[in-house]
């Protein structure tokens, strides 16, 4: 992502999938909100491999909202057009 310890990241829509990896991983390259130069991040896909390294480290995480059994499907769509969910809406099987 072109960033390291000390530089100071706005990451655009972070709230989402992809803009919640960015912030973990500028955060476990040390970056922090003082001091340094400013980074404009796009993630694509070159991050690729700095995501699967972190995941299998165990130091990315997807924050889970609501997690449902599949007959609670249409419930699932309902809150995903709400426009409220802060997570991912996750449904159950096995």
């Amino acid at each position: 992502m072109g960033v390291a310890a000390g530089d100071t990241v706005l990451v655009h829509a972070a709230a989402g999938g992809v803009g919640s990896f960015a912030v973990q991983i500028a955060v476990a390259k040390g970056v922090t909100e003082r001091g340094g130069h400013h980074v404009w991040v796009r993630p694509d896909s070159s991050d690729r491999a700095e995501l699967a390294r972190l995941a299998d480290a165990g130091g990315l995480g997807v924050h889970a909202e609501h997690a449902l059994a599949p007959a609670e499907a249409a419930e699932a769509f309902r809150l995903s057009q709400s426009g409220r969910t802060r997570g991912k809406i996750v449904l159950e099987v096995g």
